[in-house]
């Protein structure tokens, strides 16, 4: 990995008797985007307010560019900030919000405006600049909580949830304008949020956390195709999980058997036999089989729901009496004309799947 511009090791953070940080160490290197992903309750956004020194740890160190700044008071940290609710002076002008920090530093007036009318034209706010938060829509003003972030030229940028508040159009459009804004100015950044489906856009990598801990941290593509354990998969993006133990068919290839007898094979494992893992198989993993086709798996099901999403269609199939598997097909051909009720088999090999560790460590 790069040098790191921020390194946090051995972070805890008590609550009286409760941990709501565990031990975290985590290291962003120079110019890269890392998504701290977890449920509501996991502690992701008390490890950023212990970034950012709005609060402080009970053991730990923080550095930022090889500086410690765990106890330094949050003015003096060089850090930019943006808040799910933009936190904008409602009596300013959207130019004067943006100045603001700048102000605070003591920087020369001109050089204010020059900064100012920079980053203004990077998020396209430069037409805006006389106008009150309250004459701009949730997307301006979240772009102007930006724009006064890194205004200054921080050391490391936060964003704690930042479009939590925006429809799911407006949403999609922040994430591009934020990856396109840190990949231009190379800004090293930390990103909160609960939404998979964000991290997956927008990091260089990923740290998923439960309960105070960071479960995995890997780039998107590691946490979505190899997650280290039921936690990790179960979360991130949409998956089918079987519990089964592992034992081997009359060839002697590994299988997994679910508590309903269903034999499953799988991938060569790490684990020993007889041991309980968990099967992943992603729902766009599957396909229909035709007659004449072969697979690892072959399994019959029946539609019991049909989702309609647009350019896929998700199928809800019963395959036995104790699981479901979820598929995910483009909405074309035969995929396009399945009803509930309908029979069909589906087919999958190793290659498909993921073994991982059922309890919440690998």
């Amino acid at each position: 990995m790069r040098e790191a511009d921020l390194a946090v090791s051995g972070i805890v953070r008590r609550f009286g008797n409760v941990a709501a940080l565990g031990g975290i160490d985590l290291a962003v290197a120079r110019g890269e985007l890392v998504t701290i992903l977890g449920p509501s309750g996991s502690g992701k956004t008390t490890l950023l307010k212990i970034i950012a020194g709005f609060e402080l740890p009970d053991e730990g160190i923080v550095r930022l560019k090889g500086e410690d700044i765990t106890f330094a008071a949050p003015a003096k940290r060089g850090i930019g900030m943006v808040f799910q609710n933009y936190a904008l002076f409602p009596h300013l002008s959207v130019e004067r919000n943006v100045a603001f920090p700048l102000e605070m530093r003591g920087v020369r007036r001109a050089e204010i405006r020059e900064r100012v009318a920079a980053v203004l034209r990077l998020v396209d706010l430069a037409d805006l600049s006389a106008r009150l938060p309250r004459e701009l829509s949730g997307g301006q003003q979240q772009r102007v909580a930006l724009a006064r972030s890194v205004v200054f030229d921080p050391g490391l940028l936060l964003l704690d949830e930042p479009f939590g508040a925006l429809d799911r159009k407006l949403r999609e459009q922040m994430q591009l304008e934020v990856k396109r804004l840190q990949r231009r100015l190379g800004l090293t950044t930390l990103f909160v949020t609960h939404d998979q489906e964000e991290a997956l856009v927008l990091s260089d990598r990923i740290a998923v956390m439960s309960e105070g801990r960071i479960e995995q941290v890997g780039t998107p593509e590691e946490i979505y195709a190899h997650p280290v354990n039921w936690f990790v998969a179960d979360f991130v993006g949409e998956s089918n999980l079987f519990r089964g133990h592992l034992g081997a068919d009359e060839a002697g290839r590994p299988v997994a058997v679910t508590e309903s007898g269903t034999r499953i094979r799988v991938p060569q494992p790490s684990f020993p036999v007889g041991s309980e893992v968990g099967v992943l198989v992603r729902p766009e993993r599957p396909r229909l089989m035709g007659d004449g086709q072969q697979a690892d798996n072959v399994l019959r099901g029946r539609v019991v729901e049909v989702i309609y999403v647009g350019e896929s269609v998700k199928y809800r199939l019963r395959i036995d009496a104790r699981h479901d598997l979820l598929v995910r097909w483009p909405f074309r051909e035969r995929a396009g004309t399945l009803a509930a009720g309908d029979d069909v088999t589906v087919g999958w090999n190793v290659t498909d799947m993921h073994l991982v560790a059922v309890s919440g460590q690998a």
